[in-house]
């Protein structure tokens, strides 16, 4: 565990197509149709897979049947009409797990007054997802795609999934954790061109599906990170915690520059730049960070 490497000894069957590089309508679903959620579902569709929405709001999964984007992100609208024959929204979770694959679940996780993060809507998710499971006869993986607390995935998410669907992890379904490194404004190109994958696998069975699915989904055959659900967990929040790091000590250095006369910030900044350990990305003086994801997870 914790190497990078393409693929597996399991191959996924996916249908023949003149477009091999895309994923050939691999049918997958995703829970939760929130910013983050739609924007995934039109970019898997963009790419070839067959995708079920599903969302609890029956005004918000009407709306994009009808090709109506309910929500304001780079792309999406323009994607959510052009491959509306690739992409149904649902509020029932049966129908959406009928053929998929795999099973991402993207809801919300608010941080609490302590600055944990709240399981509910995860946990009603998979509940969800684990009754449906018991009428579904094939393996299917859950992948757990939101940001999660440590110890989530294993010691939450499995023993649930295994409760409700009546099936055991590894055997009747795949669990991973496998969360997107994304940024508002961009989240579809970012999806397809990531900078890596991460996924935490419960078993190799579904580490193998998933890279497998990755490989034809990318655009630009990002490596894969594959490492115990522990891991990944932690590795997600480890990753916004150095970016913000970075942006912090980048206005540091600037508040520093306006106190010396003659400095400028960026021309020290550029020679940063220029030591391999250090690199470009998120050490340029600026605004300070914010968005749904660094602030919290600091």
């Amino acid at each position: 565990m914790g190497r990078l490497f393409w693929g597996g000894t399991e191959e996924v069957t996916m249908r023949k197509t003149k477009v091999r590089k895309t994923a050939a309508l691999f049918p997958v679903a995703v829970v939760g149709l929130g910013k983050l959620g739609l924007s995934m579902a039109v970019a898997y569709a963009k790419r070839g897979c067959r995708v079920m929405g599903v969302d609890i709001q029956a005004d918000w999964v009407a709306r994009i049947n009808r090709g109506e984007c309910p929500i304001e992100e780079a792309e999406v609208p323009d994607l959510l009409k052009k491959y509306r024959n690739r992409l149904t929204a649902t509020t029932d979770m049966e129908d959406a797990l009928r053929d998929a694959r795999i099973v991402f679940i993207i809801v919300a996780t608010p941080s609490g007054a302590d600055g944990s993060f709240s399981n509910a809507q995860v946990v009603e998710a998979v509940r969800a997802v684990g009754q449906a499971l018991r009428g579904v006869s094939r393996y299917v993986v859950v992948a757990i795609t939101c940001t999660v607390m440590p110890g989530t995935t294993e010691d939450t998410v499995k023993p649930l999934l295994e409760e409700t669907s009546g099936k055991r992890c590894g055997e009747g379904f795949g669990l991973v954790y496998n969360p997107e490194f994304i940024a508002l404004g961009s989240v579809v190109r970012d999806l397809l061109n990531p900078d890596f994958v991460l996924i935490g696998e419960c078993d190799r069975r579904a580490g193998n599906v998933m890279a497998q699915f990755y490989r034809r989904v990318t655009e630009n055959r990002a490596p894969l990170a594959r490492v115990r659900p522990r891991e990944a967990e932690i590795a997600k929040i480890a990753l916004n915690c150095y970016c913000t790091t970075k942006i912090a000590f980048a206005n540091m250095l600037a508040e520093i520059a306006e106190r010396v006369p003659g400095v400028d910030a960026l021309a020290i900044a550029d020679a940063l730049w220029l030591d391999s350990r250090i690199g470009r990305k998120y050490l340029s003086p600026g605004l300070g960070f914010g968005g749904p994801c660094f602030p919290r997870d600091n």
